[in-house]
């Protein structure tokens, strides 16, 4: 509380008689009002001594006669203009980060496609290598929040990933290539406990996913071959994380950290343009996309005072 203010709220507080519906009259009255304006200026010139204002008041006291003084106003206006606004800082941060995870529907897809390519291999004495699993991708998250040591804000996240291989058995070409992305808009609340250094995070929010699909793969005599084509399938999902970062200062509004955490991101289901459920595995049904995994990352955070 600024306490410059001090002596104005004891000016204005009631004293005896006023406030409470007494009325002096005559030069009695004007007597009392002057005795009262000089012990109230008195009270002023000592309170000033210990309590310097940055101005000095006209000799105003005591108010015309008649005039009321509303105290709960004035006491509220005083307070609200005495109390010292505190800074609140605004947080931008972002970096580099690796999404770590393994999509069910994908890697059922990719280990039925290697078998038929290791059939074709056997069959026409060729040496097309398998198609890697899907493990990850490298991505970047970004946030703005506001407020310390309990803050919030809105971040986005992307990543991408992408896995193939080809080649050819004699004039029969051989090409698989599938190509992941993913983003995400959420809502962010964070909690600092030492503030600058350690961050305990939770979002949710929005998330998008699309896969790129392009096979070009001769008929075998097999109970599962991938189908030739191209297109790209689109999703949207729920999608939470949460994340522990521990962080140094490098300035004083600047801070490097590393970070850990979970994101869970469940498609039930992708499609094409055309309205297609996606459907790598042949089976009939539609393939659900599981992003969920762990992340790893830098972090680079700046907070500007507001």
């Amino acid at each position: 509380m600024n306490w410059n203010f001090f002596p104005l709220i004891l000016a204005f507080s009631p004293r005896g008689g006023e406030g409470t519906g007494e009325k002096p009259g005559g030069k009695e009255g004007l007597r009392e009002k002057s005795r009262r304006g000089s012990r109230v200026r008195e009270k002023m010139g000592r309170l000033s001594n210990v309590f310097p204002l940055p101005f000095r008041f006209p000799n105003v006291f005591p108010l015309p006669f008649g005039e009321r003084v509303r105290v709960r106003g004035l006491l509220a206006l005083l307070l609200a203009f005495g109390l010292s606004a505190q800074a609140v800082p605004l947080g931008l941060e972002s970096g580099p980060h690796f999404f770590r995870t393994y999509p069910p529907a994908l890697s059922a897809f990719i280990q039925l496609t290697n078998q038929a390519i290791a059939y074709g291999n056997q069959t026409f004495f060729g040496d097309i290598p398998a198609v890697p699993l899907l493990s990850g991708g490298v991505g970047v998250r970004m946030a703005e929040t506001l407020g310390e040591p309990f803050s919030f804000g809105l971040g986005f996240s992307l990543f991408g990933a992408e896995t193939g291989t080809e080649g050819a058995w004699g004039d029969q070409e051989v090409k698989v290539q599938l190509g992941l992305s993913y983003a995400d808009l959420h809502a962010l609340f964070v909690f600092s406990p030492i503030p600058g250094m350690i961050f305990l995070g939770a979002s949710a929010g929005l998330a998008w996913a699309s896969l790129s699909y392009s096979v070009t793969f001769p008929s075998l005599t097999l109970s599962f071959v991938p189908a030739s084509g191209e297109g790209v399938y689109r999703g949207r999902a729920f999608c939470a994380a949460f994340f522990l970062r521990a962080a140094l200062p490098v300035f004083p509004n600047l801070t490097v950290g590393a970070e850990a955490g979970f994101r869970f991101a469940f498609f039930p289901g992708l499609f094409s343009e055309d309205g297609g459920s996606m459907d790598l595995n042949r089976d009939g049904n539609p393939d659900p996309l599981d992003l969920s995994g762990f992340w790893l990352g830098v972090s680079l955070r700046v907070e500007l005072p507001l």
